[in-house]
């Protein structure tokens, strides 16, 4: 999606989700988004709304950010100021997203987003140094987060101990994903199943982990299907 704040659900995976949270223990989406955006997005009580890459969650009371984020806060509105100063932020097709925990600086849609990325990372490294933040890479965007060990792999660990599930199914396509893979790997005590979904802007060895890898989203809502027939009516 060209403008992230363009991007939505698609449809058939939308409402395939919202079957198997009827049938499922639970079904959690474990985004980058702020959880108020992923409520307005997919509109079903029945998911378990994960935000920020596990550092934000919803509840019946609303969104609310991890404790260990709290601190950090004041450095976000620093490097946000800091961002608004800099020239390379002003180039076409280079997007700053402010969210609530992190800040997402996208590149996807400038002339060259290779070139627009290096450019952007010495840019980030230096913001994140003097404020002491952490500089992330993923789809085409570069992400400073609060330096806190929280990811969606820590988050798939969470979840696990809340609901303690006999089979765990997790599908990503996103380099922040590689975390929840290799949390799979650890979870020798139950089922789990790793799907990658194949992306040109992800590298291929993200998904070395995966058991399956598919190719896009119609493929993920093939999958989607085949999980709800095996759950029976």
């Amino acid at each position: 999606m060209p403008e992230p704040d363009l991007a939505a659900a698609d449809p058939r995976v939308l409402q395939l989700l919202g079957r198997l949270a009827e049938r499922l223990m639970a079904v959690a989406v474990i985004s980058g988004r702020d959880t108020d955006e992923l409520a307005e997005r997919l509109p079903n009580d029945r998911l378990v709304l994960i935000g920020n890459h596990g550092l934000e969650d919803r509840g019946p009371a609303g969104s609310r950010l991890a404790r260990e984020v709290e601190p950090f806060l004041p450095a976000l509105r620093q490097a946000a100021q800091a961002l608004a100063l800099r020239p390379e932020t002003q180039l076409p097709g280079v997007v700053v997203e402010r969210k609530r925990a992190t800040i997402s600086v996208h590149f996807r849609n400038t002339v060259r987003p290779a070139d627009a990325g290096a450019t952007l990372e010495v840019v980030l490294r230096d913001i994140a140094s003097a404020t002491g933040l952490e500089l992330h890479p993923g789809r085409l965007v570069w992400e400073l987060r609060p330096p806190v060990l929280i990811d969606k792999g820590q988050v798939l660990h969470r979840l696990t101990i809340a609901f303690s599930p006999d089979t765990i199914v997790y599908i990503g396509d996103d380099i922040t994903d590689e975390a929840a893979f290799i949390a799979l790997k650890e979870m020798t005590d139950r089922r789990t199943l790793a799907v990658g979904v194949r992306s040109p802007e992800v590298p291929a060895a993200i998904f070395a982990r995966c058991d399956l890898v598919l190719d896009g989203v119609p493929a993920v809502g093939e999958f989607l299907e085949s999980l709800l027939r095996a759950n029976g009516p």
